[in-house]
């Protein structure tokens, strides 16, 4: 009788491979359990600081911004597309936290399953296949940004800054799918680096360059346009747009680019991903 195949890698692929969900069934106990001991250090950064800094930006700068820097003009809401600053930088913080928290669970977490727990090797000792441990990793970071962006919606719906219930369940929906579309490229190059110090990188020259120039904080068009071109082709500023239609209520056309553009930039970290688990632990 035959127990399975051997790859061209050495690594034996067991025969009776899951379903992909019964994969990720299998996968859950160990990420409930990461999930229940470590969601204590993480809510603060991706829940309580982003609430504070919206409530500082929103009611604070966003006073004068709304006055346009003279006390009784105006002139800062009509930039903003007649949204006051609050209303502008909501769906703003709300994609941004997605993608920061997208990008930090994506980061060391991944990186430790390789050389500090090595549990990628003990799910890959099993007849989990190098793309059930990547849909595995990608469902647990898409967990965390879903919790943190409910958390967040909440508090931006306190603000009144959502227009309806369904803007609010738009809302959450965009924000998870610019967090997922930053996830898979990460966990890819989580996957691929050498040394920790690689991952710091991922957020002094990635993450915090492109959330400054999403669209969050202030209108792109603001921009050089050579600058304000390069803005748009980032992903994050196609979360921004969609978490703000969601919000506004405005939803145009263009919706359908910007989620075309998302899902695109998910498949293809998703391949990357793939690729990388590979190299480490064989292919299948």
């Amino acid at each position: 009788m035959s127990t399975g195949t051997q790859s061209p890698t050495g690594v034996r692929t067991p025969a009776g491979a899951p379903t992909v969900w019964q994969a990720l069934a299998r996968q859950a106990p160990y990420y409930a359990t990461v999930l229940r001991r470590t969601w204590r250090g993480s809510a603060f950064s991706y829940s309580v600081l982003p609430a504070l800094t919206l409530a500082s930006l929103g009611l604070g700068l966003g006073t004068f911004v709304d006055d346009g820097g003279a006390g009784s003009t105006g002139e800062g809401t009509a930039a903003l597309g007649g949204l006051s600053y609050l209303a502008f930088i909501a769906p703003g913080m709300v994609a941004v936290t997605a993608v920061m928290g997208a990008a930090g669970e994506s980061t060391f977490p991944v990186y430790a399953g390789f050389t500090w727990t090595k549990i990628y090797y003990a799910m890959r000792a099993t007849s989990l296949r190098v793309r059930d441990l990547v849909n595995g990793a990608t469902a647990y970071v898409a967990v965390r940004v879903l919790i943190a962006v409910v958390l967040l919606s909440v508090v931006v719906a306190l603000f009144g800054t959502i227009s309806s219930v369904l803007g609010g369940f738009a809302l959450v929906g965009a924000a998870l799918l610019v967090g997922v579309a930053h996830t898979t490229p990460v966990i890819a190059y989580a996957g691929w680096a050498k040394e920790d110090t690689a991952l710091g990188l991922v957020f002094r020259l990635g993450i915090i360059p492109m959330t400054l120039f999403s669209g969050a904080y202030f209108p792109v068009d603001q921009l050089p346009a050579a600058v304000e071109a390069l803005a748009k082709v980032l992903p994050v500023w196609h979360g921004v747009e969609l978490c703000r239609m969601a919000t506004t209520g405005e939803v145009t056309s263009a919706a359908w680019v910007h989620v075309g553009y998302l899902v695109l930039v998910t498949a293809v970290g998703w391949v990357l991903a793939q690729r990388q688990f590979a190299r480490r632990l064989g292919r299948i």
